[in-house]
């Protein structure tokens, strides 16, 4: 696959996730089941073990999806290589990989979310 096109769905995805925890889809989204192969092994210790013995990434960002899911985003930044997590009780998946790794900082002046994540977290 295509490294551009996996580092652009890396982050849709990662997009998609944020914003689908915060507030209700954008005007004409579509809720669809995209498949995609994905690598399991049975708990985080080996996924882990395997991720920072072969390419030395390091937990970068972590996020509940769930109250028993969550994301981790794994990166080295010498070598500009990323991953993400998916991960439940009795599992933990290597969703994406990649190359290329770019980070960005929050613009300036952005303005403030228009969801109050407190009254989110509630219900």
């Amino acid at each position: 696959m295509d490294v551009k096109l996996l580092t652009r769905l890396t982050t849709i995805a990662l997009l998609a996730l944020a914003l689908n925890a915060l507030a209700g889809p954008p005007e004409g989204a579509k809720q669809l089941m995209i498949p995609y192969p994905s690598i399991c092994t049975p708990g985080m210790t080996e996924m882990m073990s395997a991720l920072t013995t072969d390419y030395a990434i390091h937990i970068s960002m972590t996020f509940e999806e769930s109250p028993t899911t969550g994301i981790v985003v794994l990166h080295n930044p010498n070598t500009h290589t990323a991953a993400v997590l998916h991960m439940r009780e009795d599992r933990t998946c290597l969703v994406f990989s990649g190359q290329n790794l770019k980070m960005f900082e929050r613009p300036e002046g952005m303005a403030p979310p228009q969801v109050d994540i407190e009254d989110f977290e509630e219900s």
